[in-house]
């Protein structure tokens, strides 16, 4: 008979339907431990292979006003705005909109039925200049598909961190 790991005894004679070798709890708690640590480790490996990475979004060009603190807020989320248009995660594009300005686009399910119309389609994109404003902060930007020309458009960022209003630059 094989020897027991030394945190188990041997029974003589046990009761019936117990097993002869009976193993304290902390060593059947390290053991499953153990095999939790395993599998999770396992479950990476595979799942690192069995996916593919998300394709990611990045500006043609970021004006170098973003820089500065003042703006550095602001321009990160017009840039977020716009990696979200460029995924297709209509959902958190909308969520960055003003309240008053997704009830206009129709809730949130009137916005993601509008941005995923453009589904698939990838845009480039770029933050050419930041503008203060009375009501916060005037991001200037380009957009364009791989076809087009660049649209110009400026976005309202207000201070508390929401788009309240997207439009043609004039």
């Amino acid at each position: 008979m094989e020897r027991p790991a030394p945190h188990c005894k041997v029974r003589d004679s046990p009761p019936a339907g117990q097993p002869p070798v009976v193993c304290s709890a902390i060593f059947r708690f390290c053991t499953a431990l153990a095999a939790v640590f395993a599998l999770t480790a396992v479950a990476s490996v595979w799942a690192a292979g069995a996916f593919k990475p998300r394709p990611g979004s990045r500006p043609d060009f970021v004006s170098l006003h973003c820089r500065a603190a003042a703006n550095a807020k602001p321009c990160a989320i017009a840039l977020g705005y716009l990696a979200a248009l460029d995924l297709d995660r209509a959902r958190e594009a909308c969520a960055m909109l003003e309240r008053s300005t997704l009830e206009n686009a129709g809730g949130m399910a009137g916005c993601k039925t509008t941005l995923l119309q453009a589904r698939g389609i990838r845009i480039r994109y770029s933050v050419d200049d930041v503008v203060r404003s009375p009501l916060g902060m005037m991001i200037r930007f380009s957009t364009r598909t791989s076809s087009n020309a660049p649209v110009r458009q400026q976005m309202l960022v207000t201070p508390a961190a929401r788009i309240l209003a997207i439009v043609p630059e004039p």
